[in-house]
């Protein structure tokens, strides 16, 4: 990652404050993040060359299950990056989760939200095992973006559930394991902001240590749901990030063991729709996967989707991935429906009005630098999906 330093320059340059940087990578959007990338492996015009015609045929496209599945039948992995907080995109992996092609080619789903220092009550709770309310809830409220990200939209308790329900109609041998990918962080006894740091700037580096140690070495298959900017392969880009700057889950996997990932991302156009990508989609039906081998999405300019930051040559941020194809960052495109029909999954506001919550979100919100106006979450926040602003300069179109 980025040192803090470093980081707090760009984002001062790039005239995106520090809490809405923040706040953009803490819901997954992939946008204006840092770390997503790694050294150079593909040229970035590759998935480019051969495209066909620009063309809103829909021919080449596929439903989502379809493909996932199809993908597990030949890779050990499937990366699907998220929107954190979409309904739609939790509507569609539980799609896949309750299909019956499941049992026989998914053995563990490794999830961005919830803290490692917590696997064996999730084993336990997953496994049908009762487990206390109490102690189920630091899985998602304990992450290392807490309070950046508070993981009490229903969503993510609902997954937990899911995975259970499945499991109780599958034997014992065939169980699905929730993998909690976020670095191991024991909020009682953190109590600097270096430490905090450290725990948010080790977490795609432990993640690619985990799926190494639980996936790959026991030889299971696995699902990898994290944001779109973590699930990218790693591509040669026209500025390239500095020494500092490690990869995503995804292509660290990748550098590190040889595996192939087959890597999809979630389909949601930034402010403004830079590249006019909405568009090009509103020819497709929702809940399908279109494939960048070949095809105009790879042809995209990544930058208008997925933006990243890094010095520039005067030292000013730029997005690097302006000039990169999105079919060298990912294997295909998972769309979901128009901008202004999909979802937010909300917290109910009653939860922060637990005092002792309550006081322990304030003391992380100092820990993280008071960049979250806490007040907000006592106040019903619309449903309604709004696409990510990005500052004019670090725009590609």
């Amino acid at each position: 990652m980025i040192p803090k330093k470093n980081a707090e320059d760009l984002v001062a340059d790039s005239g995106l404050s520090r809490r809405g940087l923040i706040e953009a990578s803490a819901v997954g959007l992939g946008a204006v993040g840092f770390g997503v990338l790694g050294g150079a492996a593909r040229a970035s015009g590759a998935a480019a060359q051969g495209a066909r015609p620009d063309s809103r045929g829909t021919a080449d496209c596929a439903g989502f299950a379809d493909t996932v599945f199809t993908a597990l039948k030949r890779h050990r992995l499937v990366a699907i990056g998220e929107v954190h907080g979409l309904q739609e995109y939790y509507d569609a992996l539980v799609s896949v989760l309750t299909d019956p092609r499941v049992a026989g080619l998914v053995d563990d789903v490794v999830i961005e939200g919830g803290n490692s220092l917590y696997q064996g009550v999730a084993d336990r709770f997953v496994s049908g095992l009762p487990v206390a309310n109490g102690d189920l809830r630091p899985l998602w409220r304990d992450s290392t973006n807490s309070p950046l990200a508070t993981g009490d939209e229903p969503i993510y308790e609902d997954l937990y559930r899911v995975v259970r329900a499945v499991n109780r109609q599958l034997p014992a041998e065939r169980h699905i394991r929730l993998l909690l990918g976020d670095s191991p962080i024991d909020w009682s006894k953190t109590t600097t902001p270096e430490e905090v740091l450290a725990a948010r700037n080790g977490r795609d580096a432990f993640a690619a240590s985990l799926v190494q140690r639980e996936v790959l070495a026991k030889g299971r298959r696995a699902l990898i749901c994290y944001g779109s900017g973590h699930v990218t392969h790693d591509v040669d880009t026209p500025i390239k990030p500095p020494p500092g700057m490690t990869g995503g889950v995804v292509s660290l996997i990748e550098q590190q063991t040889g595996q192939r990932v087959f890597s999809l991302v979630t389909l949601v156009p930034l402010a403004g729709d830079p590249g006019g990508l909405a568009a090009r989609l509103s020819a497709y039906p929702r809940g399908v996967v279109i494939p960048t081998a070949r095809t105009w999405l790879g042809a995209f300019d990544a930058g208008d989707l997925l933006p990243a930051l890094a010095p520039g040559p005067s030292g000013q941020p730029v997005n690097i991935h302006c000039g990169v194809s999105l079919g060298s960052l990912t294997d295909g495109g998972l769309y979901l429906g128009q901008a202004e029909d999909l979802t937010m999954s909300r917290p109910n506001p009653a939860i922060y009005l637990d005092p002792v919550y309550w006081a322990e979100l304030q003391r992380r919100n100092g820990l993280q630098g008071g960049v979250i106006d806490l007040a907000a979450l006592r106040t019903e926040q619309s449903v309604h999906f709004a696409p990510q602003p990005v500052p004019p300069p670090l725009l590609c179109s």
